[in-house]
């Protein structure tokens, strides 16, 4: 089961700490490693809610990153574009979702909101349940 927690790599400054300040008001934990070794490793040990990887790092290292990522587990991986050019390459790299620069700390928080819901959602009932309600149960 995936844990409230979200993974940003690649952000820096003061942007990041709005994030995380924001993250940390609605109960989430944030976790922001300082390298793509150590992404990887925290995936390993346990894959978090979401995964936000920003165009603060060279596109090139984005997407292999995200490949690795995505041979590893199905969660999200919300990855953020310098430019448009790139979301083709993006999505057959295993994102889940993308948004291109400028992208707002709103706009991310909210895609946290949304995946957070989701999990809790997916610990809840099971896709067929959600559809047949008062089907027997087993």
């Amino acid at each position: 089961m995936q844990t409230q927690t979200v993974l940003m790599f690649g952000h820096a400054g003061a942007t990041t700490r709005l994030w995380v300040e924001a993250f940390h008001q609605r109960g989430m934990s944030v976790l922001t490693p300082a390298s793509a070794v150590d992404v990887k490793r925290i995936w390993i040990e346990g894959v978090p809610m979401l995964t936000v990887v920003d165009a603060s790092i060279p596109v090139a290292d984005s997407l292999r990153l995200c490949r690795e990522l995505r041979a590893l587990d199905a969660a999200p991986i919300l990855l953020i574009l310098a430019c448009a050019s790139d979301l083709a390459e993006a999505y057959r790299a295993g994102v889940t979702e993308c948004l291109v620069q400028p992208a707002s700390p709103a706009v991310i928080l909210l895609k946290a909101l949304a995946w957070s819901m989701r999990s809790e959602w997916a610990n809840i009932l099971s896709p067929y349940d959600a559809f047949y309600p008062n089907r027997p149960q087993a």
